[in-house]
């Protein structure tokens, strides 16, 4: 008895459709690949900054204010640059408000949060695969400055807290004492993959004047 061969083996149309399927699927891996290689690595660099001439934001601007008076700090706009012993990046923007916008720049401060010597939480964030990439390294005892536009602020890490991203208490204010609550994405392990959870150092002000907050 002769076998029956499949009329899809003999139509040349689907032998074409399963050679040429790799193509496009390799294409657009390659396409996802830059995509994501572009926005977490390439645009947040000074170099391509650099290079597409976006140098609005290079210097810290320090607003005019009353002598005694806190500045106030437009939203968006740059307040401080951050530097961590230990760090191999060093002088990290820190802009008020953490949108993508930001977070493409520096690290984001969260609006809800006090400003470095405001007796509160400073609460910061930024990507793991570039400004943050090096907080799984850091251990506690850690010196952390901050060169505000109204002075330098130096704090130290006294621990450390992993929690879920759909968990905001570990971000709500707190009172009574200076803490500097800087967080990211985690693992860093992960790469470019999404992470449920999130690593925060905490530190404490070690110096640095004291203002009281606006509002």
């Amino acid at each position: 008895m002769k076998k029956r061969i499949s009329s899809l083996g003999k139509n040349p149309f689907y032998k074409g459709f399963f050679l040429f399927l790799p193509f496009p699927l390799a294409f657009g891996a390659l396409l996802c690949a830059v995509v994501v290689l572009f926005q977490g690595v390439i645009a947040p660099s000074t170099y391509f900054r650099l290079l597409t001439n976006n140098t609005a934001d290079t210097e810290i601007q320090v607003p005019e204010t009353e002598e005694g008076e806190f500045p106030v700090i437009p939203y968006e706009s740059q307040w401080a640059t951050l530097n961590v012993d230990g760090w191999q990046r060093r002088d990290v923007k820190v802009f008020f408000g953490d949108n993508t916008a930001i977070l493409r720049k520096g690290a984001g401060m969260w609006i809800n949060s006090r400003f470095c010597g405001q007796n509160g939480k400073t609460v910061l964030s930024a990507h793991v695969n570039s400004f943050f990439n090096e907080i799984e390294d850091t251990k506690i005892g850690t010196k952390v400055t901050m060169d505000t536009v109204y002075g330098q602020y130096v704090y130290e890490v006294v621990d450390t807290l992993i929690f879920h991203y759909q968990d905001e208490k570990p971000l709500l204010p707190q009172e009574g004492e200076d803490i500097l609550f800087m967080y990211t994405c985690y693992p860093r392990s992960y790469g470019f993959r999404f992470k449920e959870q999130r690593l925060a150092l905490i530190c404490k002000k070690i110096e640095g004047k004291d203002w009281k907050a606006n509002g």
